[in-house]
């Protein structure tokens, strides 16, 4: 079976993620890809000291 799609979003960030829900209700079939895992939901989510200064979610990873 082969599925079509009218968009492929890759990432769900905040370009991705409203994109993809004015897609959603105008009736669009959308196919969204997104790497890794969901960030966990902790008060350092809020923190512009732990995001920006710390670097918190920033991955090791080269790309």
């Amino acid at each position: 079976m082969q599925t079509r799609y009218d968009f492929i979003i890759i990432g769900t960030g905040a370009g991705g993620g409203t994109i993809a829900q004015k897609l959603a209700k105008a009736g669009k079939k959308i196919l969204i890809l997104e790497r890794g895992t969901f960030l966990p939901r902790e008060k350092e989510n809020w923190s512009t000291t732990q995001v920006f200064l710390k670097n918190r979610y920033h991955t090791t990873e080269v790309w």
